[in-house]
């Protein structure tokens, strides 16, 4: 039987002691260099030329609406320190006659924009919810540009996909 060398058993018995717990615990995070402010995302897309509302507050997390037609849109600001968030999530909702598989198939054949399958409630119809997630390396809206382009072309062909395998309206 082989034994362990000393440091790597000092290292194991090391979790089990008094304490030890305390010096596993992560230092503080320190303010992020990284990332964009709301306001200043907002002037960005609205110099693009979007249509984008105040921003709302929902248990704790800031998103700003973007009424983008046919297909408005979401952008959620996580990760938010004193003055910069660093991540961002770009979303949409869609309601009409759609199935789990057809989500399903989306998420096998495409990547980045993930979609998640919402079942009809009594009465209404199912829905999908499509969603983004970008890590902000940067500092400034700037740095949103690409993530944004390839946000609205994923989203596009979402639809076009949803609309496509939509069952043909029957005669009246």
């Amino acid at each position: 039987m082989r034994r362990l060398p000393a440091l790597l058993t000092a290292i194991a018995l090391a979790g089990t002691l008094p304490g030890a717990a305390m010096a596993q615990t992560p230092p503080p995070a320190a303010a992020s260099t990284n990332g964009v402010t709301v306001a200043e995302t907002r002037a960005w897309l609205t110099g693009l030329g979007g249509t984008v509302g105040e921003p709302t507050v929902r248990e704790g997390l800031t998103t700003l609406r973007v009424a983008d037609q046919p297909l408005p849109w979401n952008l959620t600001f996580y990760a938010c320190g004193p003055s910069l968030c660093d991540d961002v999530q770009f979303s949409a909702v869609f309601s009409g006659p759609m199935t789990a598989d057809q989500i399903n198939a989306w998420n096998r054949d495409n990547r980045f924009l993930k979609a998640f399958f919402v079942p009809a409630a009594a009465g209404g119809e199912a829905g999908a919810v499509v969603q983004y997630d970008v890590v902000l390396t940067g500092t400034g809206p700037e740095q949103l540009r690409e993530p944004t382009v390839v946000w609205l072309q994923l989203l596009r062909a979402f639809a076009q996909g949803l609309v496509a395998a939509a069952p043909a309206p029957s005669p009246e």
